[in-house]
């Protein structure tokens, strides 16, 4: 692989976690609507992206999960968790709580070990096992701290790690998955939609204009850095992929910070040095386990 192909791998991979990062930017611009209708409205519009990109470019991918049965119910389990994630990241947002949000997202990697340690038999090395170790202690300090678990953070961790482990089984590309997952989630979705609108609560025919296109584009939103980091990945290494991901908790983490004054206390900052630290500790154990060529 070139170098000019490696590079334009980078800038889609930082291109799709800066997106992810700053959308909740986007989503508190319309702290104003509440939580559930944005969910709904974004399930909608990426279901009609997703369907005509589908339609044109992959069809027969979907022809192929609707024939498999196990991919069907498969996928079905995964619309659900893709769901919460995408619900319990606005409502996050919305409810002030950016900085437990990033939290979730710097601890999704090491619920995967953990998940794979579970489901996956996989054995630990002592690098990661030291890394697990540290995000325990980080999440138990907070909860203790604080009297109650950090429900957010474990919610968005565990319902992606879950996500991903469940897509491992499945063969199925990743933008007909999503049209998959989009499509039954879709009538709730609708019905939650008719339910807002029999009742005059639904705002998307009462608010101002900037607001009515920002909730057309949710659907673009959720396409475009998906369709970058597809791009990226395949052109560059999965140790630079793992470097990278962190750009979009690190962004939230700043934005919840210094735009929003989410207090950040020092039990808060000890949590995240503690979890920065199982963070260096992962990434070393990706590069450690990066095959050797063959002499």
């Amino acid at each position: 692989m070139n170098k000019k192909s490696s590079l334009r791998g980078y800038l889609y991979v930082f291109q799709a976690f800066a997106m992810w990062g700053v959308l909740a930017i986007y989503w508190k611009t319309l702290k104003h609507i509440p939580s559930w209708e944005l969910l709904s409205h974004r399930v909608i519009w990426s279901f009609i992206i997703l369907s005509v990109i589908t339609f044109f470019f992959q069809k027969d991918n979907i022809l192929t999960i609707w024939k498999n049965k196990k991919d069907r119910y498969t996928l079905l389990v995964s619309s659900v968790l893709i769901g919460i994630n995408w619900g319990v990241f606005i409502y996050a947002v919305n409810a002030n709580r950016i900085v437990e949000a990033s939290l979730g997202y710097y601890i999704t990697p090491l619920v995967n070990i953990f998940l794979g340690i579970v489901f996956l038999k996989e054995k630990l090395s002592p690098i990661k096992t030291v890394a697990l170790i540290l995000a325990v202690t980080a999440v138990l300090f907070l909860a203790i701290q604080a009297g109650k678990p950090p429900l957010i953070s474990l919610l968005l961790a565990f319902s992606f790690g879950i996500y991903g482990l469940i897509k491992k089984t499945t063969t199925v590309d990743t933008l007909p998955s999503l049209a998959f997952e989009t499509t039954a989630l879709l009538p709730i979705a609708l019905g939650y939609q008719i339910f807002l609108f029999s009742n005059g609560s639904n705002h998307m025919l009462n608010t101002d204009i900037q607001s009515l296109l920002m909730l057309l584009g949710t659907g673009i939103i959720t396409i475009l850095p998906l369709y970058w980091f597809m791009k990226g990945a395949k052109k560059i290494s999965l140790i630079s992929v793992g470097f990278f991901q962190y750009t979009a908790p690190t962004i939230m983490l700043l934005i919840g910070i210094f735009i929003y004054d989410e207090p950040f206390n020092l039990n808060e900052a000890l949590a995240f040095g503690i979890i920065w630290l199982a963070i260096i500790l992962y990434v070393v154990s990706l590069i450690n386990d990066k095959p050797k060529p063959e002499k």
